[in-house]
């Protein structure tokens, strides 16, 4: 237990001297936040996704896919600098390292939840718009872990098959299609077969869970209740995850042992 502790610290540490980590884990997310909420009062609030309420569960969703991005860069690097061959002598065990991976990344996922609620609620006092409960805030911060830990988990899956070359542009695919079958700042409920695909991936389904928490409304001015197509949606979120972290777990013993 000692060795995993001393083996997270470690990875949090190096994680945090990454520049990547402030530009786009807390950088990026903020600017998105901050020029969703200039393009929603230059148009007179006609646009019910930029409202806080709405934007901030996708903005929250699409920033963890750079926490993915962190993910397989240092356990790529790990690999590529023969960190982790060397490890392998230790007593520890391939969950271990897995676990010794995946606690900094929940821990800078957490915090770009809290960062992004707390910058939402002083963007609110400054135009004066409604904001979330503090209630809602908490539930908000539930309800997005298991997209949270899927990220975290494809992150060292990449990391761990692929170089610190090929694994970031894998993560530019998953954060092009978190981006556009997310919903983040398109209304995909009013696109039928296409809303029905993204209820298959577990981008949309966490979103639209995050709006129902907080209260938002879709284009057409209808609060986002819970249907019986995201019980689709939190199945995907179930199995995506499951298979995350089974494949991850399977790829780091199998790479231990080559």
């Amino acid at each position: 237990m000692s060795r995993m502790l001393n083996f997270t610290k470690r990875n949090f540490k190096e994680i945090l001297r990454d520049p990547i980590i402030y530009i786009f884990c807390l950088g990026f997310p903020l600017v998105m936040l901050v020029l969703f909420q200039i393009i929603n009062n230059y148009t007179a609030g006609n646009t019910p996704m930029f409202e806080l309420t709405g934007l901030v569960p996708g903005i929250i969703m699409f920033s963890y896919t750079f926490v993915m991005l962190a993910m397989a860069l240092i356990v790529s690097k790990d690999r590529q600098t023969l960190f982790l061959k060397r490890l392998y002598c230790s007593p520890m065990k391939s969950f271990d390292f897995i676990l010794g991976y995946a606690i900094p990344g929940l821990v800078i996922g957490v915090c770009q939840t809290i960062i992004c609620l707390i910058s939402g609620w002083i963007i609110s006092l400054i135009n004066g718009s409604a904001y979330i409960s503090i209630l809602s805030c908490l539930l908000l911060i539930l309800s997005q872990l298991p997209i949270l830990l899927i990220s975290i988990f494809i992150g060292i899956l990449f990391g761990t098959i692929f170089n610190d070359k090929s694994a970031p542009g894998l993560c530019s695919v998953f954060i092009s299609l978190a981006g556009m079958l997310g919903g983040c700042w398109m209304p995909i409920e009013t696109m039928g077969g296409f809303e029905t695909f993204a209820l298959f991936l577990p981008f949309y389904p966490s979103v639209y869970l995050g709006r129902i928490i907080t209260g938002a409304t879709n284009v057409m001015g209808n609060p986002y209740v819970f249907s019986n197509g995201m019980i689709i949606g939190v199945i995907s979120i179930a199995v995506v995850l499951v298979l995350s972290v089974v494949l991850s777990c399977v790829a780091f013993k199998y790479k231990s042992k080559t």
